[in-house]
């Protein structure tokens, strides 16, 4: 090998040196270069190393003489950044084509001793040939038998290590094809095939070694095929073992896997179903954990009782979005569950027809295990599937060249894996597989239980939950299970679906309990301009606008029946905010009979589970039932003790419709379930808790037009004006101003307790003006016997009500101002207060009841048009018009406006 030539005259460049000197180097580093690569550089090598010509003709005298000392340094700068670039380029070149030069030598003189071996082995084998001698004729005739032998045990022994050359290519095709228990089977055939090799046992006729044949010696490459051939066992028996984990596989299939086991890894069938089962927990526990693929829920602002999937009565693109949604998680937790439910009914089921037998039958592995040492086939056998029944001659006809095998001994065409039937490891009573099998079973199952808890919990439509669970129901009972396992699938899947509806309706109950509470304390000062049932009757709904063109005919329904609802709303009487607060527990109570109903419609084999849903979700019904009464109850306490009056009166009366709807018209009590006593207890604690809102409203009305009725009667009497033959026009504006306080309370629709409602404001405002009568806050006499005979008059047509306080005060006052009275015979009080009240009957007409108590006022002006709107008399035409109120002068217009203190 060349040596490295040394680099000191490369390393000297770098040396500080004159122009002269640099030039002298450049020649030594060219010459160094040449006499490394043999003197073979090009011209163009050679070239580049070089200085200019002008440089090398420079004198150094003429140099210093021609030029300053500047200028000589410059030139020196100049040359010595040349020679330094000059020996950068070449410590490039000679790195590189070093390196080169050395690897080629070294292949060099390898080839030129290979070469030379070579010429040696063809002289030695010229001279070899040469001094061989033809055989006389006699030691052929007599040697050829010996011979023919010789080359017929060559042709077994090719045959031999043809079986292990092949068996590797062969073992990797039937692996990827997962025919393990063919693999094993060759496995095994290999192996044998390998100690027939190389045990030889020399008194056997038929052995290697009295052949002249030694086999370890001659073929080394039997032991390197073999060492290549033994790695598959572990191989086949990873990948059989995996397999197991596949739960789609034939039985036949995991059959051969299992046998493959016991045959090749000695593995008792015992054992071999623990395996088994073990790799089914993997794939089970990897379904389990595996993550749903649940699309994202859609409509995150719809209100929380539409979890439940009943959408309030304005449906919108948000709510079909959602419906679909719910949908989607639906048709994924019902795949998810099925599939698991799959991987525990195949386990089962492959594990009993694979090792489980009867008297009469035995078991499928048992009868393939016997196939393998019977030298006959019998009924059982051949009734087997064609991949079980195996032996030597099928596995040989499908490696390559398989004619070849016919020179393999017989005992090696014939091998069969040994296999003790009698031997306790290769049989497996029922007993044991029934108590694997059944607790695998139970340990599957509470697996099962936690992950159908999380999966479910995706799910927040019961319509959604209950398709789930009719599916893998009706899957159940296809299911080739026992009757046990079948029941406790049902009962695990009845249990998981009824704790998810139950968690649905919790969490719908709990959001309309917060959503009411929260309605009651978000009511304003401003919204109480939207409370009252008046103003809400008389302002039509907006038409909605029809669709554009070429929408769906769904769309136009859609619309028509919001438009419906809304007319409904308006007709019943309720007002949108009033409807509003009341929608998030109706339709919370209305979406728990829809589903009770949706599921009642199924099968028999759902009643048990309806009727425990109902049961256990009847007490939650009963608290959502307590906490309204108590959250209404708080609220309006708070409101009845609040200074503020004005404000809070007008909330408490919201509060009290509240009350009266769920005591008598809204269906939230029937439809939430609570029972009838509950339902009961509910309507009358609601009815009382109006009574007190109504009362404490009572109180401050009545208060209020007393307070307001004093300070009027004090102005009067400052600007007092003639008297007057009629009711005080004070008087008729606390009775109108009354009047429309309980129009205001909105339960026109409700004609009972409009009705009491009303004689009890009548009898209270009597008390309170006879009162402030007695204290000397009244008009002159004969304006007070005028109110006080209309106020008679007025409590007449009620049965109820007590007048006896206002006869006594009108005594009193005929005795106290009759001086005051001019000519009192032509004032009758009575027949004035009925002219009075037919005048204003329509002003004041709440508090007058449906039909007069006396109808023979009536009876003849049914001749008139408006006898029967003007009820309690209509008014004389002729007679001089008096106002009931005091109105500004009338103008142009007058017709046209309207006029409404509301």
């Amino acid at each position: 090998m060349a040596q490295r030539p040394s680099t000191v005259s490369v390393v000297s460049l770098g040396s500080p040196k004159g122009p002269t000197e640099s030039f002298q180097s450049s020649n030594a580093v060219v010459a160094v270069s040449r006499s490394i690569t043999g003197g073979k550089f090009t011209t163009g090598s050679v070239a580049s190393t070089k200085p200019h010509n002008d440089i090398a003709e420079i004198d150094p005298e003429e140099l210093f003489a021609k030029l300053s000392i500047t200028e000589v340094k410059a030139k020196q700068i100049q040359l010595r950044a040349d020679a330094e670039a000059k020996q950068e380029e070449l410590r490039i070149m000679v790195g590189e084509r070093y390196r080169d030069l050395l690897q080629a030598s070294t292949s060099i003189i390898s080839i030129a001793s290979s070469a030379k071996r070579v010429q040696e082995a063809l002289d030695e084998t010229r001279c070899a040939i040469r001094s061989q001698r033809n055989p006389n004729m006699q030691n052929r005739i007599s040697h050829g038998g010996k011979e023919d032998s010789h080359l017929q045990m060559l042709q077994v022994l090719s045959a031999h290590v043809k079986l292990l050359l092949d068996a590797p290519e062969h073992l990797w095709r039937l692996v990827e094809r997962e025919k393990y228990f063919q693999a094993a089977w060759l496995f095994l055939l290999a192996r044998v095939v390998h100690r027939g090799l190389i045990h030889d046992d020399a008194q056997d006729d038929e052995s290697w070694s009295n052949h002249g044949i030694d086999v370890l010696a001659q073929f080394p490459l039997i032991q390197r095929q073999w060492e290549t051939v033994s790695h598959f066992r572990t191989q086949i028996i990873h990948r059989a073992t995996l397999s197991l984990r596949l739960y789609e596989k034939p039985c036949e299939d995991i059959c051969a896997t299992i046998l493959t086991l016991h045959v090749l890894d000695s593995r008792p069938l015992t054992e071999a179903l623990t395996i088994y089962l073990s790799q089914r927990t993997r794939t089970l526990n990897a379904l389990l954990s595996k993550p749903l693929d649940v699309p994202e829920q859609f409509g995150s602002g719809l209100p929380v009782i539409q979890l439940n999937g009943h959408p309030s009565e304005a449906t919108t693109t948000s709510t079909k979005v959602s419906r679909s949604s719910a949908k989607a998680s639906a048709l994924t937790v019902k795949t998810s569950t099925q599939v698991t439910l799959e991987v525990i009914s195949q386990t089962l089921i492959t594990a009993r027809e694979v090792l489980g037998s009867s008297s009469s039958s035995p078991s499928l592995a048992a009868r393939v295990l016997e196939s393998m040492q019977a030298d006959a086939p019998s009924a059982s056998i051949s009734s087997l599937p064609t991949e079980l029944l195996l032996n030597t001659p099928a596995v040989l006809a499908n490696l390559p060249s398989s004619t070849y095998f016919s020179l393999l001994p017989a005992n090696i065409r014939s091998y069969k894996p040994f296999v003790d039937l009698s031997s306790v490891s290769s049989s497996l009573s029922q007993e044991v597989l029934r108590y694997k099998l059944d607790g695998w079973f139970d340990q599957s199952v509470a697996s099962l239980r936690g992950a159908l808890d999380k999966w479910f919990a995706s799910l927040d439509v019961v319509s959604g939950v209950w398709m789930v669970r009719l599916s893998l129901r009706k899957w159940l009972l296809h299911a080739d299970l026992q009757a046990p396992e079948l029941f406790n699938l049902s009962d695990l899947l009845d249990k998981v679906t009824g704790k998810r509806i139950m968690d649905i309706w919790k969490a719908a109950l709990r959001g309309a309990e917060k959503g009411f509470v929260q309605e009651l304390e978000s009511l304003g000062f401003d919204d109480t301009q939207g409370f009252s049932s008046l103003r809400s009757l008389y302002r039509p709904p907006p038409v909605p606008a029809p669709p554009p063109p070429g929408s769906d005919p769904s769309s136009l329904e859609l619309l028509f029946q919001t438009y419906r609802a809304t007319l409904t709303q308006q007709l019943r009487g309720r007002t949108p905010r009033l409807h509003e607060t009341l929608r998030i527990l109706e339709d919370a109570a209305a979406s728990v009979q829809k589903d009770l109903a949706r599921m009642s419609t199924d099968s028999e084999n759902s009643q048990s589970l309806i009727n425990e849903l109902t049961e256990t979700y009847r007490p939650e019904a009963q608290a959502l039932c307590v906490k309204v009464v108590s959250g209404l109850t708080i609220s309006s306490e708070e409101l009845m003790a609040s200074p503020d009056k004005d404000t809070s009166v007008k909330k408490l009366v919201f509060h009290a419709r509240i009350a009266n709807e769920l005591s008598t018209s809204s269906p939230f009590v029937s439809d939430i379930g609570c029972g009838q006593t509950i339902g009961a207890e509910f309507r009358e604690k609601m009815s009382v808790l109006f009574e007190r809102m109504i009362a404490c409203w009572g109180e401050h009305v009545i208060s209020t037009l007393v307070s307001c009725y004093t300070k009027n009667v004090m102005a009067w009497r400052i600007h007092s004006g003639p008297a007057s033959t009629s009711p005080s026009s004070l008087m008729m504006d606390c009775l109108y101003s009354l009047s429309s306080s309980i129009r205001s309370l909105g339960i026109v629709h409700n004609q009972e307790h409009l009705m009491n409602i009303a004689e009890a404001m009548i009898a209270k405002f009597l008390n309170a003006f006879i009162r402030a009568t007695d204290d000397g806050n009244s008009l002159d006499a004969v304006q007070t016997l005028h109110d006080l005979a209309f106020l008679r008059h007025l409590a007449s047509k009620w049965q109820n009500v007590e007048i006896m306080s206002l006869e006594k005060a009108i005594s009193q006052a005929r005795s106290h101002y009759l001086l005051q009275l001019i000519e009192p015979s032509r004032y009758d009080l009575d027949e004035i207060a009925s002219n009075c009240l037919a005048r204003t009957q329509m002003l004041i007409s709440a508090l007058l009841p449906p039909a007069p108590v006396s109808l023979g006022e009536t009876k003849g002006d049914k001749s008139h048009k408006t006898a029967e709107l003007l009820i309690y008399g209509v008014p004389v035409a002729d007679s001089e018009f008096v106002p009931a109120v005091k109105l500004a002068p009338p103008s142009s217009r007058f017709p046209l406006l309207l006029v409404d203190a509301r």
